[in-house]
Formats: C-alpha cells, sequence, structure tokens
C-alpha cells in the first residue's frame, strides 16, 4: 500500500515524504473525514520555495 501511495504521489509529481508529513499532520488536527478526497496526493499544494 505504501508503494502505491509513492508510486502515485510521483505521477503527480508529488514529493511524498512532504505529503505524508503533510498528510498526516492534517489528520492528527483533525481533518474532517467526509473531506477526504482533499487529502488525495492529486490535490496536495506542495508549500512554495518561497515561503520562509
Amino acid at each position: 500500500m505504501l508503494a502505491s501511495l509513492v508510486a502515485t504521489c510521483k505521477m503527480s509529481n508529488v514529493n511524498p515524504v512532504d505529503y505524508l508529513a503533510a498528510t498526516l499532520r492534517a489528520i492528527l488536527n483533525g481533518h474532517p473525514q467526509s473531506d477526504i478526497e482533499d487529502l488525495m496526493p492529486w490535490r496536495f499544494q506542495q508549500p512554495s520555495s518561497l515561503a520562509a
């Protein structure tokens, strides 16, 4: 399952480590289960490299 998730991230041009960290953080912070689609790799917004 993890290999599939990493492959999906790569197909979506998403860094798997950043995606997993942000997704786990969102779940721990109470992201509603009804909005689970927002946590999919193809919807992940990578942090801007300009953000400091």
